[in-house]
């Protein structure tokens, strides 16, 4: 009995550091609200329909085992990333009215604010990908539609560079949602971003370069078979770097912001 005066001290002492914590408290309303959001509710549906619908694809072409989680893959580096593009451009520039009253007056720092904007964007971005490329694993794999014997360093490899293609457009969202006077303008820098690094690469088979998601995922079978030969440290650096970029720019701008 006595050894557990401790542990329950430290609980208490965790949980009142939690909710001590701004940013923390910031994240836990934002992330709420996302879940409630009708869009955000919308997105989670169509997202798992597609995730059947490319399972059933998976199943009935007699082909490589596997492919209904490329798709998904393509799935969100296409689509997912417009999404995440379109959901972040507000989450800055719909509050500008509102943030001075509500948040700024009561002793919210403005690093707070910005950070606690990045880490919910972020969360909601990542937890719909997380759920549905997980619910197709776990289905294929109960399936027998998984290798034998799969090279667990190289599926990380494709799986982890999807992670840091939903980061960066999510990030970039977050930042023009920042950097814009209103989320129209926001919107169509993020559209821009999109229009050149997916949708120009898509549509012409011929350009290559490592940065485009397009090439990556053009690229899944060598990934997953240990053969594009890439300097990989410059493409996990840019899609790393780039976030930190973005909150860095973010927070400049926001500090130099009159509300």
């Amino acid at each position: 009995m006595a050894s557990s005066g401790p542990s329950l001290s430290a609980l208490e002492d965790l949980r009142r550091t939690l909710e001590d914590s701004v940013v923390l408290t910031l994240f836990y309303h934002e992330v709420k609200l996302g879940f409630k959001a009708l869009v955000y509710r919308g997105w989670l549906v169509l997202s798992m329909f597609f995730l059947f619908f490319f399972l059933l694809i998976d199943f009935t072409s007699g082909g490589t085992p596997g492919m209904g989680i490329l798709l998904l893959f393509y799935y969100f580096a296409f689509a997912g990333s417009l999404f995440y593009i379109v959901m972040s451009s507000a989450s800055v520039t719909g509050e500008l009215e509102r943030i001075a009253d509500s948040l700024l007056s009561k002793a919210v720092r403005r690093w707070e604010y910005i950070l606690s904007k990045y880490l919910s964007q972020l969360f909601l971005a990542l937890f719909v990908f997380a759920l549905v490329v997980g619910l197709a694993g776990l289905i294929l794999w109960a399936f027998d539609r998984v290798p034998d014997d799969p090279d667990w360093w190289n599926n990380a490899a494709l799986v982890g560079m999807v992670v840091l293609v939903v980061t960066f457009f999510t990030s970039l969202g977050v930042m023009f949602s920042t950097v814009a006077s209103r989320t129209v303008f926001a919107f169509m820098m993020g559209m821009l971003v999109w229009f050149v690094l997916i949708f120009l690469f898509a549509v012409n088979p011929g350009w290559e370069t490592i940065y485009s998601p397009i090439v990556i995922l053009n690229n899944a079978e060598a990934i997953l078979e240990g053969t594009w030969d890439i300097d990989w440290w410059k493409l996990v650096s840019f899609y790393v770097l780039s976030p930190v970029g973005c909150f860095l720019v973010s927070l400049l701008a926001f500090y130099n912001r009159d509300l």
